[in-house]
């Protein structure tokens, strides 16, 4: 509810409310879920059988995130600034709220898999629809004989264009196939003869249809606009090409398929889905998966998954980082000679050395993972001991996450019951341009003089405000690379 109606003010320019506890009662958070796992859970629970009337659960995410967040996730999805209002928390409001669903858990196999980030850019995506479909039935509502009759006409004017680019299209692509028949069985002929692999497109003419999917457009070979909906025709289209694995029903031709764990819900007019055909492409070597991992097929979803490689460790983002192990010292030695070039021979161990360890107890930076040390989860100990031995670490969460850089500390992350602290060295973050901190290259990383190791990303004018702050009232911008004169 919170989602839908700050999204109706931010599309209106109307401000809304967010209360603002008191300084000493934390920031508010809320337990939010989205809408498919809630579903899931609802038909899990219609299929159990219950030991007795009565039995309740809690469906929810089961963890407690700050309201901003989700207004920012807004922001970024609507490109709309917020206009918030502050006010004081009214009595009996709880500052935190999160949902207990162990029990949903361990009797019906209740498991929340979309986390807020993702679940807003779903419900954005959704939202965008359904004003877009208000718009136009409020038009037609208010629509001439006129206005209606040109709307006609231009329909039809629209899709005799979209006939003739339909028929020039594929007379252009007949021919070309044509060529590329003959440079094919040409290649095919050498391969064969010379030991090299060729991908086995067995079940490329079969498609699967997945409905409301689509991967990123970017990823796209060939767009074709005006074969959008026209599925037998793409169909044709892609099966003519070599290299096309999948397209979309708005025209967009792949030629390589992403996990189907990394497709995206999408609903619009033209796009009602996506066609991936039963190629093995991990056997033809059609897929995204890096170095790092391994394409594994799934035969019963028509996919396959991406699985980090023994000596890599999978990180709740999906992607893949070395396992610590002792004898990385070359492969750190070697990037600590970039380094120093980077730092214009500034000497990271020393800084290291002579910085301290800083405690946060209920915060922590989710990015920044480099390396994993899974051997020394809860060792806190051994875990200094490798981040210092680590040239590049300047961090590290209690179960075993090493960090090469932080995030500026207003997008750290609310640390869930039972887990350990998160520990940072005090060393100067903006030092080297984007090797400690993820400041987007258009901000300014900003040390905070008052709170150990934490900047900000600021604007330049705040950057120059912020920076003469510390200069007058608490010095420490001494140590620091970043200067009032560097901010141009």
């Amino acid at each position: 509810m919170a989602g839908l109606m700050f999204a109706e003010a931010m599309v209106a320019g109307k401000p809304f409310t967010l209360y603002l506890p008191e300084a000493n009662e934390g920031i508010l958070q809320r337990d939010f879920t989205y809408i498919d796992d809630i579903v899931k859970g609802v038909v899990a629970a219609l299929d159990y059988v219950p030991a007795s009337c009565g039995e309740t659960f809690n469906l929810a995410h089961g963890q407690s995130v700050p309201v901003s967040d989700l207004i920012r996730h807004l922001q970024h999805g609507l490109h709309i600034k917020p206009q918030v209002r502050l006010q004081p928390m009214p009595r009996g409001e709880l500052v935190q709220t999160w949902a207990d669903i162990s029990r949903a858990g361990r009797l019906l196999n209740y498991e929340p898999t979309i986390n807020l980030q993702t679940g807003i850019a779903l419900f954005v995506d959704w939202f965008k629809m359904y004003k877009k479909k208000r718009r136009s039935e409020e038009h037609d509502a208010s629509t001439t004989p006129a206005e209606e009759l040109y709307r006609k006409l231009k329909e039809e004017s629209e899709e005799r264009e979209r006939i003739y680019g339909i028929q020039r299209f594929l007379a252009d692509v007949e021919e070309q196939i044509a060529r590329q028949t003959v440079l094919k069985e040409k290649y095919r002929s050498w391969a064969n003869g010379n030991d090299v692999p060729v991908p086995d497109m067995t079940g490329k003419h079969n498609f699967t249809f997945h409905p409301h999917m689509m991967m990123r457009q970017t990823a796209a070979f060939v767009f074709l606009p005006y074969l959008a909906r026209d599925v037998k025709s793409l169909r044709q289209i892609c099966a003519w090409y070599e290299e096309c694995v999948a397209f979309s029903t708005d025209g967009h031709l792949f030629r390589s398929v992403k996990p189907k764990s990394e497709w995206k819900r999408q609903f619009n007019e033209t796009d009602e889905g996506l066609y991936v055909s039963e190629v093995d492409v991990c056997v033809a070597d059609l897929h995204n998966c890096n170095s790092r991992s391994t394409c594994v097929a799934d035969p019963e979803t028509k996919s396959f998954r991406c699985e980090c490689k023994s000596e890599y460790h999978a990180t709740a983002a999906g992607s893949c980082i070395p396992v610590y192990t002792a004898d990385r010292e070359k492969e750190e030695q070697e990037r600590q000679d970039e380094m120093t070039d980077i730092f214009n021979g500034v000497n990271i161990t020393q800084m290291k050395t002579a910085a301290k360890w800083l405690i946060y107890k209920d915060r922590f930076s989710a990015e920044g993972d480099y390396m994993m040390a899974p051997q020394l989860r809860g060792d806190v100990e051994g875990l200094k001991q490798a981040c210092m031995d680590l040239k590049v670490c300047i961090g590290f969460t209690s179960d075993g996450f090493l960090k090469s850089a932080l995030a500026p500390f207003d997008k750290w992350k609310v640390a869930t019951p039972g887990t350990g602290p998160f520990y940072a060295l005090d060393i100067d973050y903006c030092a080297s341009e984007n090797k400690f901190h993820f400041c987007d290259w258009q901000l300014v990383c900003v040390p905070d003089g008052t709170q150990g190791p934490l900047f900000s990303c600021l604007t330049k004018r705040s950057a120059k405000a912020a920076l003469k702050h510390l200069e007058m009232n608490h010095g420490r911008i001494a140590h620091n690379s970043l200067t009032l004169e560097g901010i141009s």
